[in-house]
């Protein structure tokens, strides 16, 4: 495992610790707390609504009880919450974990820990690092997306052109 790779790891670990990321489905009531009119407006129409099924004749009490149990079962599906487990091997991948863990390595910049073990080891090339702090100058920070393109991304393109030109050297001398 190369140097960047293992920072990298070893920062999106330290996130995952920070942040409790577990992949866990756990209760939690922050949802009342934020959404306080919200709530209350559910509960509202919940109320109108039994109202209005007690009223209609060819509504019994099993719908009563049937749309009270899929009132009881949406408010606990919203205090339901996931926090997904970033991993190193998400970054730049674009599919259905998307749906799940967000675009997190786009919108969370590496850590000043991660950041001087980056500069300061002797692993890593010194042209890496200039383009390193560019980006850092220019943004103001550096996000695990930025590191991942410069370390990996690049590498293959630049390889992917030596060979198309490669290639086509071979082609015209033929």
């Amino acid at each position: 495992m190369d140097i960047i790779k293992k920072i990298l790891i070893d920062d999106i670990a330290r996130i995952n610790h920070k942040e409790k990321r577990d992949g866990r489905l756990k209760f939690n009531s922050d949802f009342v707390y934020k959404h306080p009119y919200l709530c209350l407006a559910m509960l509202v129409s919940y109320f109108f609504v039994l109202v209005l099924m007690y009223l209609t004749p060819y509504f019994g009490t099993g719908y009563m009880i049937a749309f009270t149990l899929f009132f009881v079962l949406m408010s606990a599906i919203l205090m339901m919450e996931i926090k997904p487990v970033f991993r190193f091997e998400d970054i730049g991948v674009l599919d259905l974990r998307v749906c799940y863990n967000g675009e997190w390595f786009f919108s969370r910049a590496l850590s000043t820990q991660a950041i001087d073990e980056i500069l300061n080891s002797e692993n890593i090339s010194d042209e890496f690092k200039n383009r390193f702090k560019h980006i850092i100058s220019n943004k103001g920070e550096i996000d695990f997306y930025d590191v991942y393109d410069l370390a990996y991304l690049q590498k293959k393109s630049t390889s992917s052109n030596e060979m198309s030109a490669i290639t086509s050297l071979t082609r015209t001398s033929a």
